[in-house]
């Protein structure tokens, strides 16, 4: 039966008529049989916000997961799109799911293994990165191998600079030209960014992510009349970063040979 008193809503089962015992909650107490008898014991509310330090770090961990998620969302909102769908979450959502490997928490700060973020998942063939060479005038060139994958699949470069948390996607090139060339904003110069390779088949169906290196851009474009003092190019090296705070500017293409954009 359900008894109701003034100051609580009581769900409990009664026993053995009505001066048998009870199981389930009754007011401030809970009912129960051990050993063949009926017992009380007192009603233990649980704490409705827990903060002990443990609980406190995981919930700063994931806001600031969440943060960098915004920052990349460039390449999550695309890329992760339709699996956070079929998933039924977010597409920040399931970044934090994909990379909890690669973050941990140090004096309060999220700390990334961005050689190993997974920014698309799918069973698409994923793209051989080739080197990255950044020329004086800040063009940006990457090739990479076909693989196992169809000449006609698009492939994207995502570029990330966590010293200024700007990040943005290329436009697409097919797989069969083998490279892409983009022209960067000069306030890139004198920072290092993290390189990532997609593929998208023409069905929407994405690889997974290859992580191209990272790539320091040591020189600056004051004006048009500067020229690079030696002409030569800069391959970029695998290094880690700190993040920071997000600035949406896209580049332009130096030399668009591929596809337009998908829907």
């Amino acid at each position: 039966m359900c008894i109701i008193s003034q100051k609580y809503l009581i769900m409990a089962k009664q026993e053995a008529g009505f001066l048998g015992g009870f199981s389930g909650r009754l007011g401030p107490a809970v009912g129960y049989m051990w050993n063949g008898k009926w017992c009380l014991r007192s009603y233990r509310r649980d704490v409705a916000n827990p903060r002990t330090e443990a609980q406190v770090a995981h919930r700063e961990m994931f806001k600031q997961e969440v943060q960098l998620a915004a920052r990349l969302r460039w390449a999550v909102n695309t890329a992760l799109r339709n699996a956070a769908r079929d998933e039924g979450m977010t597409s920040y959502n399931l970044f934090v799911k994909l990379n909890q490997h690669a973050f941990s928490l140090c004096d309060n700060r999220l700390q990334v293994d961005y050689s190993t973020l997974r920014l698309s998942v799918g069973r698409v063939a994923p793209v051989e990165p080739g080197t990255a060479e950044w020329s004086a005038d800040n063009v940006l060139s990457i090739g990479f191998g076909r693989g196992s994958g169809r000449g006609l699949d698009y492939v994207y470069l995502y570029i990330y600079v966590p010293t200024l948390g700007s990040g943005f996607l290329s436009s697409p090139v097919y797989r069969h030209d083998k490279r892409i060339t983009l022209s960067l904003p000069d306030e890139y110069a004198g920072h290092e960014a993290h390189l990532y390779l997609m593929a998208q088949s023409a069905d929407g169906s994405w690889s997974e992510t290859a992580y191209a290196g990272c790539i320091r851009f040591d020189e600056t474009i004051d004006n048009e009349d500067t020229e690079p003092s030696d002409g030569q190019q800069h391959n970029g090296s695998a290094t880690g970063a700190a993040t920071a705070v997000e600035a949406d500017r896209r580049p332009t293409a130096a030399a668009d040979t591929g596809p337009g954009r998908p829907g």
